[in-house]
C-alpha cells in the first residue's frame, strides 16, 4: 500500500480536531504495529500457500494412486484463489482521501464484507470436498474391503450404486451435517489462521472510538 496505517494516523488524526495530542500519543504507544499491513500481507502469503499446497497435493495424491481426487480438489480450490483475488483487489483503494479512522473502519467493512463472501463458497466447498473423499474412499482398494466387512456384518439385499443403502444415507447425511455447519466450520478456521489480527484489529477499532468520544 502506498501509506502505511501509521503514516495516515499522523495526517489524520491531526485534522480531527477533537482528538488531543496526550491521547493520540498514548495511542501510539499501545497500538505500534501496523495491523492492516500485517493482514493483507497474510492475506496474499494464504493465497500463494493454496497454490503451492494445491499442486503439491496434486502430486503426493497421483504417487498414493488418486489422481483423481487430486484434481478434483484443485479444481475446487480454483474459483477460492480466483474469489482470494478478487477481494484482495478491493482493498488497494481504500486509504485515498479518508482519515486514519475512515480508513481503519472502511477496511474493516471490507473485511467483513469479505468474511460473508468467503462463507457462502465454503458452504459449497467444504460438503464438496467430503463428497469427493468419500467417493474416493469407496472405489479404493482399502474401502472395497472395508464395504465388504460392513456387508458381512450388516446384510442387505438394497443395493444402490454398489453400495449397500446404509452406507449412502449416511454419507448424505454426514454432507447435510458439514454443509450445515460449513460458515461455522469455515470461521473456526479462520480464528485459528487470523484470530490474534482480528482481536488486534477490533481492539485497535475500539480504541481509536473512545478516543473520538
Amino acid at each position: 500500500m502506498a501509506k502505511s496505517i501509521e503514516m495516515m494516523w499522523k495526517k489524520g488524526f491531526v485534522k480531527e480536531a477533537h482528538l488531543t495530542a496526550p491521547k493520540i500519543n498514548d495511542l501510539y504507544n499501545r497500538k505500534s504495529q501496523n495491523i492492516v499491513d500485517k493482514l493483507l500481507s497474510m492475506f496474499s502469503i494464504n493465497i500463494k500457500a493454496i497454490v503451492i499446497g494445491s499442486l503439491i497435493m496434486l502430486v503426493m495424491m497421483s504417487l498414493i494412486g488418486a489422481p483423481f481426487l487430486g484434481l478434483y480438489i484443485c479444481c475446487l480450490l480454483i474459483p477460492l484463489i480466483i474469489l482470494s483475488n478478487s477481494e484482495l483487489k478491493k482493498s488497494v483503494n481504500l486509504s485515498k482521501g479518508q482519515s486514519s479512522y475512515d480508513y481503519i473502519m472502511s477496511f474493516d467493512k471490507w473485511l467483513k464484507s469479505s468474511i460473508e463472501v468467503y462463507s457462502c463458497y465454503y458452504k459449497v466447498f467444504y460438503p464438496m470436498l467430503f463428497l469427493g473423499m468419500a467417493v474416493q474412499g469407496m472405489v479404493s482398494q482399502a474401502g472395497g474391503k472395508l464395504i465388504s466387512m460392513l456387508i458381512e456384518e450388516f446384510p442387505t439385499d438394497f443395493i444402490l450404486l454398489g453400495q449397500p443403502y446404509y452406507l449412502l444415507v449416511a454419507i448424505t447425511v454426514l454432507t447435510l451435517i458439514i454443509m450445515r455447519y460449513s460458515t461455522a466450520l469455515y470461521r473456526w478456521d479462520l480464528n485459528i489462521v487470523y484470530g490474534r489480527q482480528f482481536n488486534k484489529l477490533e481492539e485497535l477499532i475500539a480504541d481509536m472510538e473512545e478516543l473520538r468520544k
